[in-house]
């Protein structure tokens, strides 16, 4: 049997049988009135043939004539009606053929078995089987892939499948199976019908979506645990040389990790404000920065790097507060890379910041426009040049301009400049030709976690 012709008998069987009940009616009416105008005629004819009288019952006979009239206007209205159930039964069939046809799933009916016994074209599209080629086989072994996964169908109710399977090109599909039993007169299960929907974008989009909230929420714990946890972090300094002086000027606060996984400080900050604890992971190590001010040199300070976010945060002004007088031992550095939204906000609470005698260097100066913006709008008191600036300074004509036109820039709004990442005699000769005082590198010092109190004797041979 074609899918159309299972389709029609599908579609039209209730309205057959409303067909064949109104057609019944309208011929039993039509020759009940015909046999009766017949009889009472034939009465009429003997009565008057013979000179007769009629009796009471022809006169009956010509009452239930006078009646006929309506009795046709009955038969007629009952004719339009039988043809109107034909016209509907067409446009139903067509109606359901069409949403067959166009339907974005599979159709399915089955025999008590869950063998086969009729299937749209929809399952070409899902699983590259034609209609034809999957009567007769069981519909759990096509819409789950292995004897292991495939589901049980409850033959009392309605139920909901969520299964795996392949297409015939070895694509995996994720569907989604409406299952109904049909019944006879006695309420016992004589086959199923479905409706298979293909599901796999939503479901692989859902696994995605699980995939990275498993990330998220163990991320997440990692950041919690390097917070919570005294062992995981650590603060090392890096010292920052005044030339001149032949001295140590401050040091830098540099995090350090002994969580696991073993990475970068820069990608544990870099996680942290992917799950929201980048301020607090920043508050935390500027914390335990902090606490190692009695370790410096009397006359040293103490550099501590912060995004704007951080700055803003009211939870930084504690924390600096809480230090008194050793406040004014520290120097808050703004990266380059930090984007501020609001010079303003950012203004007032430097004001405050000030106050207590800490003072402002913007990070990473020269490696992006960022940082001129910095140093026009928040006038910091220190700019620390980029490595990217320093390097090759002392061969390279167009660095060695740059740096000394930034020194000018910055002695004429009475700014201290502080080249970062030297690594070379070289460089650190060639920026005090350019009148840089203070540099820091792995030339003048590594990064440890015991502060550094006196210079190396590279510095003083190149001051010499």
């Amino acid at each position: 049997m074609t899918d159309q012709a299972q389709a029609r008998q599908v579609a039209t069987e209730e309205i057959l049988n409303s067909r064949r009940v109104v057609s019944s009616a309208v011929v039993v009416l039509a020759v009940t009135m015909a046999i009766a105008l017949v009889s009472y005629v034939w009465d009429w004819i003997d009565a008057v043939s013979a000179g007769e009288f009629p009796e009471p019952d022809e006169w009956l006979g010509m009452v239930g004539l006078a009646g006929l009239p309506y009795a046709v206007v009955v038969t007629r209205r009952l004719v339009r009606f039988e043809r109107m159930l034909t016209t509907r039964e067409r446009e139903a069939v067509q109606a359901f053929q069409d949403t067959v046809d166009n339907a974005h799933g599979w159709i399915w009916q089955t025999d008590a078995d869950m063998r086969i016994t009729y299937s749209s074209h929809g399952v070409h599209a899902m699983l590259g089987h034609q209609p034809s080629e999957v009567i007769g086989r069981v519909v759990c072994e096509l819409i789950s892939d292995g004897a292991s996964a495939r589901p049980k169908v409850d033959p009392g109710g309605r139920q909901e499948l969520a299964t795996e399977t392949r297409h015939t090109d070895g694509s995996v599909r994720h569907l989604s199976t409406t299952v109904a039993p049909m019944f006879d007169e006695t309420g016992r299960t004589v086959g199923y019908r479905g409706f298979t929907a293909d599901v796999t974008v939503e479901k692989v989009a859902q696994i995605a979506q699980d995939e990275k909230q498993r990330r998220y929420a163990e991320a997440r714990a990692r950041i919690e645990q390097a917070l919570d946890d005294p062992e995981a972090m650590y603060v090392v300094l890096q010292p920052i040389v005044d030339i001149d002086g032949q001295r140590i000027a401050g040091m830098e606060a540099l995090a350090r990790f002994n969580a696991e996984p073993k990475r970068t400080p820069d990608l544990w900050f870099a996680e942290a404000w992917e799950v929201g604890l980048g301020i607090d992971l920043e508050l935390h190590a500027i914390d335990l920065a902090c606490r190692r001010l009695p370790e410096l040199p009397a006359h040293g300070y103490l550099s501590i790097n912060l995004s704007a976010q951080t700055l803003t945060d009211p939870r930084l002004l504690d924390l600096l507060s809480g230090l008194g007088d050793q406040a004014r031992r520290i120097v808050v550095e703004v990266t380059e890379h930090t984007a501020i939204d609001d010079y303003g906000v950012v203004g007032d609470v430097l004001d405050r910041i000030r106050a207590l005698g800490a003072r402002l260097a913007v990070d990473d100066a020269g490696a992006g426009y960022a940082s001129m913006q910095h140093i026009l709008r928040l006038r910091p008191d220190i700019i620390k040049l980029d490595r990217s600036i320093i390097a090759d300074n002392d061969v390279d004509p167009a660095r060695f301009a740059l740096i000394g036109a930034m020194a000018n820039f910055a002695v004429s709004l009475g700014m201290v400049v502080i080249a970062e990442g030297v690594e070379t005699p070289g460089e650190l000769a060639a920026l005090t030709e350019n009148q840089i005082c203070h540099a820091q590198g792995y030339y003048l010092a590594r990064p440890a976690v015991e502060p550094l109190m006196e210079l190396t004797p590279p510095v003083t041979s190149v001051a010499a």
